[in-house]
């Protein structure tokens, strides 16, 4: 990867006034760009969203990106730090040579009627093109994400032998009701809605997923379920099979779910004799019915499905996201890196403040980082895109 060819700069502002905030964040990012834009990413607390307007304006007068997206969330986050609980603007500009950019939103995808005709989710994502390297979608919390997004993550499936092309992002965060959020797609403002943004041509995108989970126990066989209810495990009620497991918990892990709650690991890919961390999709427990031994969980469940126990705390959750950071080693810097992490997470977790951001930093020096925090984070677990909670969502870029 040239210097010369591709290029990032990334700033945040905790100040409380916007006019000074986006002052700060657009003179400093301009300033070590010294030229071309390509696009910039734009997150923005719920402090600042009256103002929007002049947030975009702002970044158009004095960067003037080629592609604008982003939204607002309920923190943002910028290089090391997870602004938490404070006013925040952060905006990631990136020069991009040869890459094609392309933004879509709802509109163009055309959901629900596309469902049952896919083409047109290929047409808005350019899923059919063979130099497609990610796509990055960000979404309004009371738009119904849960039945898009499998039919999104399908369309950019290839095949067997060829992995999926990766997509992530996370739900807008900043407000509690409809039209409180904003999402930006060049120089439009929505207040509702998905939007997207395809990445095509000379780069590679890669997205790390940590669910902040370890398993426990053994891998158990789904014998019988109806929707988001398993009903037994091994041809037992549910709740025995948990029972005989409990038994050989350590203190600390029965302390673990009594605090953070039991959570159902199920596997993404079957074809594999041994399950680690990354093989599982994780979800809460939601619900136990002591008098038939069932438990509800926040997935879709089917008979043959292979799950395992999990139990989450901020120790397993630190060595997770370390645990796949430590792989980046072999590999190029990345030019930029992008995090949408839970607002779950941040002090809730772990009792001090930037942690994600650090880490990420720590294992990568220097790299420009913007994000925020998520009412839910998108990212791929195999080879297929999930909507998450209590996770780090990341994606990195490098030129070729």
């Amino acid at each position: 990867m040239s210097e010369a060819s591709y290029k990032a700069a990334c700033h945040v502002s905790n100040l409380h006034d916007t006019d000074a905030a986006i002052q700060d964040v657009v003179t400093n990012v301009a300033a070590r760009m010294g030229g071309r834009t390509d696009l910039a990413l734009v997150f923005v607390s719920g402090h600042h969203v009256r103002r929007i307007d002049l947030i975009t304006s702002s970044i158009y007068d004095l960067i003037a990106p080629g592609t604008l997206i982003g939204c607002t969330g309920v923190s943002v986050v910028g290089n090391e730090h997870e602004l938490e609980g404070q006013p925040g603007i952060v905006v990631l500009a990136l020069s991009l040579p040869g890459v094609e950019l392309h933004t879509f939103s709802d509109s163009d995808i055309d959901w629900p009627r596309s469902k049952e005709d896919p083409e047109r989710l290929i047409a808005a994502m350019q899923a059919d093109r063979a130099d497609l390297r990610g796509v990055m979608l960000l979404a309004d919390p009371f738009t119904p994400i849960m039945g898009l997004l499998p039919a999104l993550s399908d369309v950019l499936k290839r095949s067997p032998d060829v992995p999926a092309v990766p997509m992530f992002g996370g739900i807008a965060s900043a407000g509690r009701q409809a039209g409180d959020n904003r999402l930006l797609r060049n120089d439009e403002i929505r207040n509702g809605g998905v939007i997207g943004l395809s990445f095509l041509g000379r780069l590679r995108v890669e997205t790390l997923v940590s669910q902040g989970c370890r398993p426990i126990g053994r891998p158990l066989v789904i014998t019988g379920a109806r929707r988001n209810v398993i009903e037994t495990l091994g041809g037992k009620p549910a709740m025995a099979a948990f029972q005989e497991l409990a038994v050989e918990l350590s203190d600390h892990e029965r302390e673990l779910i009594q605090d953070k709650g039991l959570f159902v690991g199920r596997v993404v890919s079957e074809y594999r004799e041994h399950f680690g961390r990354g093989d599982f999709l994780v979800r809460n427990v939601i619900g136990v019915d002591q008098d038939h031994g069932m438990l509800a969980v926040s997935d879709l469940v089917r008979i043959g499905q292979t799950v395992q126990f999990h139990v989450r705390d901020a120790e397993t959750a630190h060595e997770d996201l370390e645990m796949l950071l430590a792989a980046q080693q072999f590999d190029d810097p990345p030019l930029a890196g992008m995090l949408f992490t839970c607002n779950g997470r941040g002090k809730h977790l772990f009792s001090e403040a930037d942690h994600d951001a650090t880490t990420i930093r720590a294992a990568m020096p220097g790299l420009p980082i913007a994000g925020f925090s998520a009412a839910g984070e998108i990212g791929p677990v195999g080879n297929s895109t999930f909507l998450h909670g209590h996770t780090a969502s990341i994606a990195l870029i490098r030129g070729v």
